[in-house]
């Protein structure tokens, strides 16, 4: 299956709660050097809620730069649409290849107000927008929406349902235009067959493993995988996984001074080549 492998990036930062724009390069030239082959910063797991417009361009412009030619897919959700479409462009302008958006968070709105928020975005953007569907977000992009949306412009989908029905179905009917998300997906292969790519949050740490999984699909590449997922979710999930990285959090993320990772392998990261976990 010839399928891409895009890191949902990090936002690390100091011990004083400020963005350490220069550790974000250092991985972002690691990972790249361990074959990933795309990143999308910003995003849930780059914590896009809790940075301010003008910390989130310059996330994007530090990818950018860093990736040196691969691909870039910042997440430019903002509560006002005009800032969305501002990030959107500045992300054009720099050189990313495409933005995620997701939609209205967490009030419930019909489908027709989510049919105009991406298509505010679409008219004004000369990249590619992708819509993005996740349960917590309390506004689903289902299958009929997901079609309306690709009638207005909307390029793609990223789906982290984790619905493996779900992801199997998208896949088949729009092959090429659904980005799945989720661990637990990865090795499954014969659900994601179709998909564009995959949009890991543990390809942070083990890139090259996770590069082996989605080429092996189910085996014993995939059992360490998700096991190591299943050990840094029992400490926190993102924390941890910042943590092992040496990557600082600020509020709301905390990390404990005494979280205990000594039995989770070393990412390789900064001082090695690769990982081995």
């Amino acid at each position: 299956m010839n399928t891409t492998l895009i890191a949902a990036t990090l936002t690390p930062f100091n011990h004083l709660g400020k963005l350490d724009l220069d550790l974000l390069r250092q991985h972002i030239v690691w990972l790249r050097e361990c074959g990933i082959q795309g990143f999308a910063p910003t995003g849930t797991t780059g914590e896009f809620l809790y940075l301010s417009w003008e910390e989130r361009r310059a996330v994007h412009q530090a990818v950018i730069e860093a990736a040196r030619g691969v691909r870039v897919i910042p997440c430019v959700w903002d509560p006002q649409p005009q800032q969305a479409i501002a990030l959107a462009q500045h992300a054009a302008d720099n050189g990313a290849d495409a933005v995620f958006l997701p939609p209205p968070l967490f009030h419930v709105v019909e489908e027709s107000v989510i049919l105009r928020w991406y298509e505010a975005l679409v008219k004004e953007v000369s990249i590619p927008v992708w819509a993005y569907h996740h349960p917590r977000t309390h506004n689903p992009i289902s299958a009929s929406l997901f079609a309306q949306l690709l009638e207005l412009g909307v390029q793609g989908l990223k789906d982290s349902s984790g619905v493996p029905a779900r992801v199997h179905s998208l896949c088949q009917a729009h092959p090429g235009q659904v980005w799945v998300g989720g661990e637990s997906m990865l090795p499954r292969l014969e659900v994601m067959s179709g998909a564009a790519g995959h949009i890991s949050r543990l390809a942070n740490l083990y890139p090259r493993l996770a590069l082996r999984v989605l080429k092996e699909g189910i085996g014993s590449a995939a059992n360490r995988y998700l096991s190591l997922d299943k050990q840094l979710a029992k400490r926190g999930g993102l924390p941890a996984v910042k943590t092992a990285l040496g990557m600082g959090c600020r509020l709301p993320i905390v990390t404990q001074p005494d979280m205990d990772l000594s039995d989770v392998p070393s990412p390789g990261f900064p001082n090695e080549a690769s990982e081995n976990p």
